[in-house]
């Protein structure tokens, strides 16, 4: 099992601009559809690390946006990311 990587607020952005992605998909689904399928794909793939917490290419790279050990979180830092896992 992969270590979890993404902090809170990646968490947030990522879900936002996924649930963007996917609306934006769903619109152009008509006049664009081979688009808004890809479109789609990248906005599934982009959900899905948000909500597993765990991003491949994070991993590849070494990047972990989690916040440290020593450093205090509030309330209101971990209330959003709870509530996206």
């Amino acid at each position: 099992m992969k270590r979890n990587n993404i902090g809170g607020v990646d968490t947030a952005i990522r879900a936002v601009l996924g649930s963007v992605a996917m609306v934006w998909a769903a619109g152009l689904a008509d006049a664009f559809p081979f688009l808004a399928v890809g479109i789609a794909l990248v906005a599934t793939v982009i959900l899905a690390t948000a909500v597993a917490g765990v991003c491949p290419f994070y991993s590849v790279l070494g990047i972990d946006t989690r916040p440290s050990v020593g450093t205090r979180r509030t309330e209101a830092d971990s209330g959003l990311a709870h509530q996206l896992r």
